[in-house]
């Protein structure tokens, strides 16, 4: 449980910076505005979801290995330089879109080009502390690069009430993050630990694998906005990413951390049988899931009782999509971790079908936002249940279904109460 708690403490600091910068952000300006920030971070959570998502998943064994290692400089040259071209790439298609009386807003958001940057130069040190169960070290840097990013960003929001603010804490975070990581690395002697490394095989296949299967996953996690902003506009995709950045964004801590753990435990012994991932999974989701519920109930109080009277009627119902947002939460926690699953037993593979079954299904979701973003996000936690359920199967003798069974329960309980509210 501890290296869950700090696990989560690691992941879920930048992204509870990024929800409050998002609140506050709110408080100056309109779903418009909102819009044209989500545009670029789509972009921005593609890199993630492509590239950072799956050297995640191969960097600790990578380490241990001279051609793995060679995959890490590799990944760094190439990660880098293709996600500050590709964010830049949107930025030069907002400048030519929009208005001239917009275009400060889009130049506000240069910041987010050295995240890439910043974070392929991470990977290497960062895997090197996870690979030593340095997890309450890891939370400490997030901490304070969050605390640092916040003190810096908050006053350039509030000063020039645009997207400098938020875009500014987004880069720092990753910026400060990488800076501490690299010196503690170092400290610790990564050179020479991996200056022995085996000449063994590297994972460059499984990183392939990985990052398709991550891919489809962002599609499916971001056709939504893709086509709620192409068949409502960006002020509903505004509205829209508003909603999923107070409910998901700690929610999506929760259900990362939990799979980077889960990951690190069953990778430390090579072997297991479908049976010992099972328990292992069901160990640990079992307190994701925990930490998921307390998150949730968190954000139904702070939605009622403070983000409705603050802000005013025009964020009325993006405040009532958090609601369904929120409770997607649940589902999510467990369906994240079933990729480490799936790997583990060797069927990865059967999860891509899902992945693009969850794609398809993004076309409801846009069609609802035509409607409401509330009826929207309803649709979204539909979807995440169903996901789930099928990767669940997927899984064979392996599946968490102690798991399954509780985020089911919890999902259905809080559905309910948000209906009655």
């Amino acid at each position: 449980m501890k290296d869950l708690i700090w696990s989560l403490v690691e992941r879920v600091f930048p992204r509870l910076a990024s929800a409050g910068l998002m609140l506050l952000l709110a408080a100056f300006v309109t779903p418009l505005i909102v819009g044209l920030y989500a545009w670029p971070m789509v972009v921005l959570t593609l890199y993630y979801s492509a590239l950072d998502s799956a050297i995640r998943q191969v960097v600790v064994p990578s380490l241990a290995s001279q051609e793995g290692l060679r995959l890490l400089r590799r990944y760094r040259n190439i990660a880098s330089i293709a996600g500050s071209l590709a964010i830049a790439g949107i930025l030069l298609a907002l400048l030519l879109i929009f208005p001239a009386d917009l275009h400060g807003q889009i130049y506000a958001m240069t910041p987010l080009l050295l995240v890439p940057v910043a974070n392929s130069f991470a990977v290497k040190p960062l895997g090197f502390l996870q690979s030593r169960n340095a997890w309450a070290e890891l939370a400490k840097m997030q901490l304070l690069a969050s605390g640092v990013s916040l003190l810096l960003s908050v006053p350039a929001l509030v000063l020039t009430r645009s997207l400098l603010g938020a875009s500014l804490q987004v880069a720092l975070v990753e910026v400060l993050f990488c800076w501490m990581v690299h010196r503690r690395a170092r400290a610790l002697g990564i050179e020479a630990a991996t200056k022995g490394a085996s000449s063994g095989a590297g994972y460059g296949r499984e990183f392939g694998h990985a990052s398709a299967y991550s891919i489809v996953g962002w599609l499916q996690g971001q056709a939504d906005r893709l086509l709620i902003g192409g068949l409502s506009g960006t002020a509903a995709l505004g509205s829209f990413s508003f909603a999923t950045a107070i409910a998901r964004n700690p929610g999506d801590a929760i259900s990362a951390s939990t799979g980077n753990v889960l990951r690190v435990k069953i990778s430390v012994d090579q072997g297991l049988s479908a049976f010992e991932v099972r328990q292992r999974s069901d160990q640990l989701l079992m307190r994701g899931l925990a930490l998921g519920m307390v998150l949730v109930l968190a954000i139904f109080i702070g939605v009622d009782a403070v983000l409705r009277p603050l802000l005013g009627n025009e964020w009325r119902e993006p405040l009532d999509a958090a609601l369904p947002a929120a409770i997607s939460i649940l589902p999510t926690i467990v369906s994240w971790s079933l990729s480490v699953v799936l790997l583990a037993v060797g069927r990865l593979a059967w999860g891509a079908p899902i992945k693009v079954i969850g794609i398809a299904l993004a076309v409801p979701v846009a069609l609802a936002a035509t409607q409401s973003i509330e009826l929207a996000s309803w649709c979204v936690l539909a979807r995440e249940v169903v996901i789930l359920i099928l990767l669940l199967v997927s899984c064979g003798k392996a599946a968490p279904l102690k798991s399954f069974a509780l985020a089911l329960a919890s999902t259905t309980a809080f559905t309910i109460a948000a209906v009655l509210l």
